[in-house]
């Protein structure tokens, strides 16, 4: 497994890399401290696995070095990893093509189930920030909860797994159901959430409340 961290503060840099030896295996760790040496490390190294980027670089600010770097290697999960906890500008971050979003106040163990659950093809969004703005009891939130009350039993548990990153595949299997009813239910949690795809389904989730893990 190979990572490359993009942020431009070395001892973060290397704080976040020492750490990252704790999952297993411990992978190769490649930094880049801005946005122009990150494009020429994701060329000469094809075989990343994930590449965990500051918003605020010093060649780039905010979510253009996310455009930047989705569009130029579009197979690769990104993590933001930033100060910023606004849920706006996270979901603009998801909505950008973010796998995830960590602010820089999560502890270890919440950066490393993030990273661990990003790379088993989930999403990942900081419970956290996320339960404040629903906290904050807009209109809008009270609507989200009413929303995933009117889910099915068995919409809620395809939920759950979705928001663990299981595919179709292991959804059937553990609820012993098949495939073409996974998807079923995926189509009835899309349309009662407005939600197009996976990706817009969790952040309703985790915008409701729902436990990111």
């Amino acid at each position: 497994m190979k990572l490359l961290i993009v942020d431009d503060h070395t001892l973060f840099r290397n704080g976040l890399a020492h750490l990252l030896q704790s999952l297993s295996p411990p992978p190769e760790v490649i930094e880049s401290e801005s946005l122009n040496t990150a494009l020429q490390l994701l060329d000469a190294h094809r075989d990343l696995n994930l590449v965990l980027l500051d918003l605020k670089l010093s060649d780039a600010v905010g979510v253009d070095s996310l455009l930047t770097l989705r569009k130029h290697s579009p197979d690769i999960p990104i993590i933001v990893l930033s100060g910023e906890e606004d849920p706006s500008v996270i979901r603009l971050c998801i909505d950008r093509g973010a796998m995830g979003f960590i602010t820089k106040s999560a502890t270890h163990d919440e950066l490393l189930k993030a990273i661990r659950l990003i790379l088993s093809g989930g999403i990942y969004l900081p419970r956290g920030v996320m339960q404040n703005a629903v906290h904050g009891q807009s209109p809008e939130a009270r609507s989200d909860v009413a929303l995933l009350a009117s889910l099915s039993d068995r919409q809620r548990e395809v939920l759950a797994y979705l928001l663990q990153g299981k595919p179709n595949k292991t959804i059937s299997s553990n609820m012993d159901i098949s495939e073409n009813t996974v998807k079923a239910h995926l189509s009835a949690i899309f349309r009662t959430l407005g939600a197009r795809n996976r990706t817009e389904a969790v952040y309703f989730a985790a915008r409701a409340g729902v436990p990111m893990e």
